[in-house]
C-alpha cells in the first residue's frame, strides 16, 4: 500500500492530528515531544483496528492506494469511555468499545456505510455484526474489502534496538528447502526479516551476497557473514543467530556479541531487499543505534527504493541534512493539536545545507510545542 493522507484523533487523551500528506519517503522532524512518534503509533493503531482491534476514543480518516493503484478512503470512530479500571472484566477479557461510525470508499464509491444501528454494504443492510470490530476485519473476505485488509498487513515497524534469535521447527525448514520456493514466496511470507534472511542465505545465495556486500561497504573490517542453524538438544527447534567474521580475528563473532548498530544496519538493508512491494516501513528515531558510517548507505538505499514507502522520524541534524528537503515534514504541536508542514511550503534555500540552516532557525522547528 501507499499511504497518501491520514488524520486521526484520540478523544480520550484530547490529541488531534491534522491531515498529514505522505510521499514514498517522508521524514518527520521536530523537537522531542512534538508528536512524531505518536504519528507512527497512530498508523500502527489503524493496522490494529483493521485486524479487529477495539480502541477507546480513537477516530481516523486515511486515504491510501493498493499495490494495484486502487484508491481507498477509510473513516471511522470508536466510542469514548473515561475512568476505566486497568483490570480485566469478569470474562478475563479487556474492555471493548463500540464503533459509532465507519465508512469505506473505493475510488470515491461507498462500499460500506456504518452507523451505531446498522451496516450498509454495497447498498444492502447486513445481518447484525460485531459492533466492536471494523468492517475491514469482519468482511475481509469480500472482494472490495480484502485488498484493504491485505494492505494494512503490509505495514511494519522496526523500532527495536534488540534482534531476536528466532526459533522455528526443523521439519518446517526442511520442507521449505526441499520445495520449489520462489523469492517472492519468501518476501510475501509473514516471517520476521531475520528468518527471511536465514532462508535467503540457504536458498538464494546471490541475493544474500548482495546484502552482505552492502553491509561490508559500511563495515570494511568485516570479511564475511553467515547464518547457520543451531539446534536445541532438548527440542526439535533451531535458532538462527547471525555471525560475522572480522579481518584478523580467527573466530566467528556470534550475534550476542555483535554491536546493536551493526545488527540494525543489517536488518535495515535486508528489509530493502526482502520486504514485498507495497510494504510501508515505519522507523522511529532513525539514528538510534546507527553509527555515522551506517547512516549514509542505509539512507541512500531508502531514497532509491521506489516500491516501498518509508515514514521515518528524526531530530538528528546529520539525518535531516542528508535526506532531501523535499522529504521533510515539520511537526508542530499547540496543546493537543498536532500539525505537519511540508518544508517546500516554507520557501527554504535551494541547497540542502542552506535549507537545513534555515530550518533550524525557523520558529516552527525550534519552538515546535506551543502552550495555549
Amino acid at each position: 500500500m501507499k499511504i497518501k493522507k491520514v488524520a486521526f484523533w484520540d478523544n480520550l487523551r484530547e490529541w488531534r492530528f491534522e491531515p498529514i500528506y505522505f510521499s514514498n519517503l517522508s521524514l518527520l522532524i521536530g523537537v522531542s515531544g512534538v508528536g512524531k512518534t505518536q504519528i507512527l503509533k497512530g498508523i500502527l493503531s489503524l493496522q490494529q483496528i483493521a485486524n479487529g482491534g477495539s480502541l477507546n476514543g480513537l477516530g481516523w480518516d486515511i486515504t491510501f492506494a493498493t499495490l494495484n493503484n486502487v484508491e481507498y478512503r477509510w473513516q471511522g470512530e470508536f466510542e469514548t469511555k473515561e475512568n476505566l479500571p486497568f483490570i480485566l472484566n469478569d470474562d478475563g477479557e479487556t474492555n471493548e468499545f463500540r464503533i459509532v461510525s465507519e465508512t469505506l470508499f473505493r475510488e470515491e464509491n461507498a462500499v460500506v456505510q456504518r452507523t451505531p444501528n446498522e451496516i450498509i454494504f454495497k447498498g444492502k443492510t447486513t445481518p447484525k455484526l460485531s459492533p466492536f470490530q471494523s468492517v475491514v476485519e469482519i468482511l475481509n473476505q469480500e472482494e472490495d474489502i480484502s485488498p484493504v485488509h491485505q494492505a494494512f498487513n503490509k505495514i511494519t515497524s522496526n523500532n527495536s534496538s534488540s534482534i531476536d534469535y528466532y526459533e522455528i521447527n526443523y521439519t518446517m525448514i526442511s520442507r521449505i528447502q526441499e520445495s520449489d520456493v520462489l523469492l517472492d514466496d519468501i518476501k510475501e511470507s509473514d516471517l520476521p526479516i531475520q528468518l527471511k534472511l536465514a532462508l535467503i542465505c540457504r536458498i538464494f545465495s546471490d541475493i544474500f551476497n548482495k546484502i552482505k556486500g552492502i553491509f561490508i561497504q559500511v563495515f570494511p573490517q568485516v570479511e564475511d557473514i553467515k547464518i547457520e542453524p543451531v539446534q536445541d538438544e532438548e527440542s526439535s527447534f533451531i535458532s538462527f543467530p547471525i555471525q560475522i567474521k572480522e579481518k584478523g580475528v580467527n573466530n566467528w563473532i556470534f550475534q550476542n556479541n555483535i554491536s546493536s548498530g551493526m545488527l540494525k544496519t543489517l536488518i535495515h538493508i535486508s528489509e530493502l531487499y526482502l520486504s514485498p512491494e507495497g510494504t510501508v516501513i515505519l522507523i522511529d528515531e532513525f539514528e538510534n543505534s546507527l553509527g555515522i558510517n551506517c547512516i549514509d548507505v542505509v539512507t541512500d538505499l531508502i531514497v532509491e527504493n521506489r516500491n516501498i514507502q518509508f515514514i521515518l522520524t528524526s531530530h538528528h541534524p546529520y539525518i535531516i541534512n542528508n535526506i532531501g528537503m523535499e522529504h521533510w515534514k515539520i511537526v508542530t504541536r499547540k496543546g493537543g493539536i498536532v500539525t505537519v508542514i511540508d518544508a517546500k511550503d516554507l520557501n527554504l534555500g535551494k541547497s540542502r545545507h542552506q535549507a537545513f540552516m534555515q530550518l533550524i532557525n525557523l520558529e516552527e522547528y525550534s519552538e515546535g510545542i506551543k502552550v495555549e
